[in-house]
């Protein structure tokens, strides 16, 4: 064989030889995350999940890949907190109420914490996009939850779904039981009126037809997925409790060892995930309002303005007195001063 065939053996040789070990770094390179959420299959939540994963894929050009555990594939709500904080998955979306019970900061900032006050939607939003309010969430990730937040995610506004008789005013909540989760929701309840009853998600249907409870709320695609409706006769919409937020989060290690890239990546795809919850649970929402007047449900009712402020009228108080208590006197009233702020 020619010395000249042999060198060109060789060259090619090496060509393919230093051709793999650029596929294999390549393969090497790209950052795999696990991503855990915990709601009805096609709800929200999950979409948004879903949405997150694609963007982050499109954006990193396939080097960070999220892995999805969707619907309690690997935990329910309360245990993913745990998990993530520990690391025993990389990101979650984490239950607002759960998170709540941890830090009541966090509780009042997701809404759940200061159920019956909120104005609107937007009251609300504008509420947390204000610098202040972040600052607070990124102080008490860090030292609650040993994570970072990328996004709070929208759930969906607040639908009463009751199996006696609909609500249509302040009176119709007085003695009626009601499913609260968590004390500031029981404390709501209470001022109204009503009877609070602590179960979990999993037992309401079951209450409800037992007659354990009267009723419950939930955002709208709690009610259709899980499907609610079919012990709930009477439906409605408050749009008073803007019910509820989650957390797209990260763990704080993993977030720690990201590049700098990879963690611009995910923030501003969290970020974007977090508007467009925003548009999509309104969307959503009527749509679900047009299967519920299609047969679904006896009734669902629009509460006027008035009886919208008779409520908040009737709970504010209470419910700023028991946010001060919780959360302390001084953040407490800072954080009430922007939720006044946000009006």
């Amino acid at each position: 064989m020619k010395f000249s065939k042999v060198i060109g053996m060789f060259t090619l040789t090496g060509v393919v030889i230093v051709a793999m070990m650029a596929i294999q770094s390549e393969a090497k390179s790209t950052r795999k995350l696990g991503l855990s959420s915990t709601l009805s299959p096609n709800s929200c939540i999950e979409i948004a999940a879903d949405k997150f994963r694609d963007t982050v894929k499109e954006k990193s050009d396939g080097q960070i890949e999220i892995i999805r555990y969707p619907s309690c594939e690997l935990f329910d709500a309360k245990s993913e907190i745990e998990a993530v904080s520990m690391g025993g998955v990389d990101m979650g979306v984490l239950h607002g109420a759960y998170v709540g019970s941890r830090s009541a900061i966090l509780e009042f900032i997701s809404s759940f914490g200061a159920v019956g006050v909120w104005e609107s939607y937007d009251h609300y939003w504008r509420f947390i996009d204000q610098p202040e309010v972040r600052e607070f969430v990124e102080s008490e990730f860090k030292q609650k939850l040993n994570a970072k937040v990328l996004g709070i995610v929208s759930y969906g506004t607040s639908l009463v779904g009751n199996r006696v008789r609909p609500i249509k005013t302040v009176e119709d909540y007085k003695g009626i039981k009601m499913r609260a989760s968590g004390k500031a929701q029981a404390t709501l309840y209470k001022t109204l009126g009503a009877i609070p009853v602590e179960i979990s998600s999993n037992e309401v249907f079951m209450a409800l037809q037992r007659g354990t409870i009267d009723g419950a709320a939930s955002g709208p695609s709690r009610f259709y997925f899980s499907k609610w409706y079919e012990v709930t006769p009477y439906i409605t919409q408050d749009y008073t409790v803007p019910y509820l937020s989650f957390w797209l989060s990260i763990n704080l290690k993993k977030w720690n060892a990201l590049s700098k890239k990879e963690q611009e990546i995910l923030q501003t795809t969290g970020r974007e995930i977090e508007v467009w919850t925003r548009n999509y649970v309104e969307k959503e929402t009527e749509t679900l309002y047009e299967k519920f007047r299609g047969g679904l449900v006896k009734e669902i009712y629009f509460m006027p303005q008035s009886e919208r402020d008779r409520i908040r009228e009737t709970v504010e108080p209470v419910m700023h007195k028991l946010a001060l208590e919780r959360i302390g006197t001084e953040k407490g009233a800072i954080l009430w001063e922007l939720l006044k702020k946000a009006r």
